[in-house]
């Protein structure tokens, strides 16, 4: 029988991927990488424990970019809210916090204590939500 070996490859493989899935920044906490592009915002991971996470957006595009982080709550979904004089309505959402003017080739920080739940990111400058620039945090 040569499980063995294969099992060993396949623990290693693992155990080599999972650290880098969720890295630990330097404030002792949990760190997202959020990436602002016209337009689209990704998040990597998208799903992390609950504790202190730090959000770090750079805005890789030609334009300024915000970052809101609003808790959502019932049936809500953050991908498909109205949209009304080019921005977001986000009635049903709690604000938690939110850093704005991240401007081309810049980085900016948010570290946040999140609770287990569901959090939508959003850049809510005129027009970029519709176009696509949201993502959702999941926390454990």
């Amino acid at each position: 029988m040569r499980r063995f070996p294969a099992l060993a490859i396949g623990l290693a493989a693992a155990l080599a991927i999972g650290p880098a899935a969720c890295t630990e920044s330097s404030s002792g906490g949990v760190a997202v990488q959020v990436s602002l592009k016209d337009y689209e915002l990704r998040l990597s991971p998208a799903t992390v424990r609950s504790g202190t996470i730090r959000l770090e957006a750079t805005s890789e595009g030609p334009s300024v970019h915000e970052l809101e982080v609003f808790e959502v709550s019932g049936d809500v979904d953050p991908a498909t809210l109205p949209i009304e004089d080019e921005v977001a309505i986000t009635d049903g959402l709690t604000l938690i916090d939110e850093v704005e003017d991240i401007v081309p080739g810049s980085t900016a920080e948010l570290t946040l204590d999140l609770q287990p739940g569901t959090y939508a990111l959003i850049c809510n400058l005129a027009g970029h939500y519709a176009h696509g620039m949201h993502a959702t945090l999941t926390v454990g």
